[in-house]
């Protein structure tokens, strides 16, 4: 009796062999897609991160208004909201400024940088009234608290970006062989003040 074999029957040691070279295959892009997935979930943990804290720091900004330490405290609460989830070290620039009703800026601006020199006023220019090294309202100056509108009808519209850095955790892709730079911005408008003070 002769039986007869088809071509597609395989025998154990042929299956293995296959099996590996669809694994020595398929690994490389399995890997790459895994390496994507952490990347991307750790730069979105980064944007989020960012935006919260410029938008506790818009709010706190529409709060303080035009008193001397609003921008300090605008500042401190930029790093706050830093605190568990990226160093401030990320930053590299922020900036407040005067939006229009649009949302675009008017031109009037205070920029600071990131400067951890100095621990009890870690921002250069310094824009703490009560501090030795007091360094002004930014650079350039063009909006210091001074020059805020909080009262009615027509109250200014304060925002506050923040420029940083993202630093990819691995390097497997060409574009992250360099830190990304990226933004988050917010605005408020100012608390009105209506009693006058």
């Amino acid at each position: 009796m002769t039986t007869i074999r088809s071509s597609t029957d395989r025998t154990p040691a042929a299956e293995r062999g296959a099996t590996l070279v669809e694994f020595a295959v398929l690994a490389p892009l399995l890997i790459l897609l895994l390496f994507g997935i952490v990347e991307m979930g750790l730069a979105l943990r980064d944007q989020l991160t960012v935006a919260n804290s410029v938008s506790g720091a818009a709010r706190i900004g529409s709060v303080v208004g035009n008193q001397p330490e609003a921008d300090i405290a605008v500042l401190d609460a930029v790093e706050a909201g830093l605190v568990g989830g990226l160093d401030a070290d990320v930053i590299t620039k922020v900036i407040i400024y005067k939006a229009n009703a649009d949302g675009s800026s008017s031109g009037l601006e205070d920029q600071y940088t990131y400067d951890p020199s100095d621990p009890t006023c870690p921002w250069n220019p310094c824009p703490d009234p009560l501090h030795p090294s007091f360094g002004g309202y930014g650079s350039p100056s063009s909006y210091p608290p001074s020059g805020r509108i909080d009262t009615l009808p027509d109250p200014d519209i304060i925002g506050v970006r923040v420029e940083y850095q993202h630093n990819w955790a691995t390097t497997v892709l060409p574009f992250m062989q360099t830190p990304a730079a990226w933004d988050a911005d917010a605005r408020m408008r100012l608390e009105p003040d209506v009693s006058g003070t």
